[in-house]
């Protein structure tokens, strides 16, 4: 969710401090005391509900809460609340936090990588999920930190069968995808792996993905044609992909969290599959890349009687130079759906 952040930090204006909150939050019902950070964000939702990050409800201080892990400090990595160790080296602009230990509540977002929401929907989604199993699949994973995360996460829970895909373009984020489960322990003798190196796509077939030279860079987008620039402007060189489609990567049966990210094609795919989301996706993270795709997501999952629980609409800039809206994008957004059809009972 960081990523178009990143890429943009430099064209962006610095945002003034907010004035400070005279009174303390000291508590939030049914939680333990929060810290400072967190105390800090729940004063400023209180007093500006459309703050910019959203996504996050004080409701789910307690789901966060009940998901903290206790970590000790290990060095080459860096290691979030629920206890997932990312090797130092896939977080290439945050190298001084090496050995660090995050374990403060991601809220609004955990100082690294991610923000609230998407915490949410995967605690929230496991929460849905029935006790013995749990089934996610991530598109567009670069590294893979969702399926690591689910991994982890199971293993705290207890369940004794976890199911992860992960669907990644890039050759240069797909190879890391082994190596950050191995490094949470996670391997084909304890998970039902399936890592794909390929495009999801509405048609099986051939799509085109710029070469990613740096870890970096985590928002490139598939195409159907060989370009000389991308949907931000940038200079790249595209290579050809295997594109697979939603149906032939999902594992049989039920999908407990379907994450999605890639980067302005989500509204398209999701239209096309909606009828197999309907039928085996329990819930849904997307991010978001256009207000475009939004309103069009809005409208597809409400008309079909999806629930949205969770959302923060995307930031952008607009830039006369660049045709493609979602290449205007500085702040990636995200929606979380659930379909009722799938509730347990």
């Amino acid at each position: 969710m960081f990523r178009r952040l990143r890429r943009h930090l430099t064209a962006e204006t610095p945002v003034t401090p907010a004035e400070p909150v005279p009174q303390a939050v000291t508590d939030v019902p049914g939680t333990s005391p929060l810290s400072p950070r967190v105390q800090s964000a729940v004063e400023f939702r209180r007093e500006h509900p459309n703050d910019f990050y959203g996504g996050w409800e004080e409701e789910d201080i307690a789901l966060f809460q009940g998901a903290r892990r206790s970590s000790t400090a290990q060095p080459g990595t860096i290691t979030d609340f629920l206890g997932t160790r990312t090797a130092t080296g896939l977080h290439p602009w945050a190298a001084w936090h090496d050995g660090a230990v995050f374990d403060d509540l991601p809220i609004p977002d955990d100082q690294l990588r991610a923000e609230a929401i998407e915490y949410f929907a995967l605690l929230h989604a496991f929460d849905r999920a029935g006790p013995d199993s749990f089934t996610i699949a991530e598109l567009g994973a670069s590294f893979g930190p969702w399926v690591c995360a689910a991994a982890v996460e199971a293993r705290h829970r207890g369940m004794p069968r976890v199911r992860l895909t992960a669907v990644e373009a890039s050759h240069l984020h797909f190879e890391q995808i082994q190596y950050h489960l191995a490094t949470n322990g996670v391997s084909a003798e304890n998970a039902e792996l399936n890592l794909v190196h390929g495009a999801i796509a509405t048609e099986a077939g051939t799509l085109y993905f710029p070469k990613v030279h740096s870890l970096n860079d985590n928002g490139s987008q598939a195409v159907e044609t060989a370009r000389d620039h991308d949907y931000i402007g940038r200079e790249v060189e595209h290579e050809a992909v295997t594109a697979y489609t939603l149906d032939q990567v999902l594992a049989e049966g039920i999908t407990d969290l379907l994450h999605v990210d890639i980067q302005g094609t989500e509204g398209r795919l999701l239209s096309a599959n909606i009828d197999l989301l309907d039928a085996r996706v329990r819930t849904l993270f997307i991010g978001t890349h256009s207000r475009r795709i939004e309103g069009e997501l809005l409208d597809l999952l409400h008309g079909r009687g999806w629930t949205l629980v969770r959302e923060r609409p995307c930031q952008f800039s607009y830039r006369t130079e660049i045709a493609d809206i979602t290449g205007w994008t500085t702040r990636d957004g995200g929606q979380v759906w659930t379909n009722p059809r799938l509730d347990r009972v």
